[in-house]
């Protein structure tokens, strides 16, 4: 298996733990030319984005799709939780960091730049990510310790990298995140899984190195 991704790429950081807990190990590449706008690039995933899995002659984009597609590739260990209920709710869990987290902290990237900010832009970006970190918070299973449940499933991939983007990018931009007790415990178990920080551990570098990068220029 191929996987395409790029190191800054916080969806492809998502499957990277899929992988890691699964322990696949599919061969890492990036784009062809370093750009999944190249055209070399989109006349594999036409689409053109990352991250993207090639299994022999199938092609499969969209990381939520990419992580289901392999844990039925491959069962064990499931990061699927066992009843219907607890699977609706990490699907949900997924879609919610997809579709209303992900996107606020994604628009903040144009804004790290010092002499091109918008500071009531940041603002009102930065409440939105506080916002929903106190969905999260009160959506994350009681139970725990994963997500949903007691191992870990499509949700403990999918976060990780994100909240570690809100952790450095938000104190750059002059915004301290807030993450509930619920939230913080949720974290440490991730942080205390090797396998989940065999990925994460350089990928935080990377994150640092790049705002570190942007705050200068």
């Amino acid at each position: 298996m191929i996987l395409y991704c790029m190191p800054l790429s916080s969806y492809s950081a998502s499957i990277r733990i899929a992988c890691a807990l699964k322990r696949l190990m599919p061969e890492l590449r990036l784009p062809p030319d370093g750009s999944y706008r190249s055209a070399a690039y989109r006349a594999i995933v036409p689409l053109g984005t990352i991250p993207a899995l090639v299994d022999g002659e199938f092609v499969v984009s969209e990381s939520a799709t990419i992580v289901e597609y392999l844990d039925e590739r491959f069962p064990q260990p499931s990061l699927l939780p066992g009843t219907a209920r607890e699977r609706a709710r990490a699907r949900y869990l997924v879609r919610f960091h997809d579709l209303h987290l992900e996107p606020h902290v994604r628009a903040l990237f144009a804004q790290l730049a010092p002499a091109t900010r918008d500071a009531g832009l940041v603002a009102a970006r930065c409440s939105e990510i506080a916002r929903k970190l106190d969905l999260l918070e009160d959506a994350l299973d009681r139970r725990g310790p994963h997500a949903v449940g007691a191992d870990p499933s499509i949700v403990d991939c999918a976060f990780p990298a994100t909240l570690a983007i809100i952790d450095a990018m938000l104190p750059a931009l002059g915004h301290a995140p807030v993450f509930g007790p619920r939230t913080l415990e949720w974290r440490g178990t991730l942080g205390a899984n090797a396998r989940v920080e065999s990925v994460m551990a350089p990928y935080r570098d990377t994150v640092v190195t790049w705002i570190t990068a942007k705050l200068a220029g």
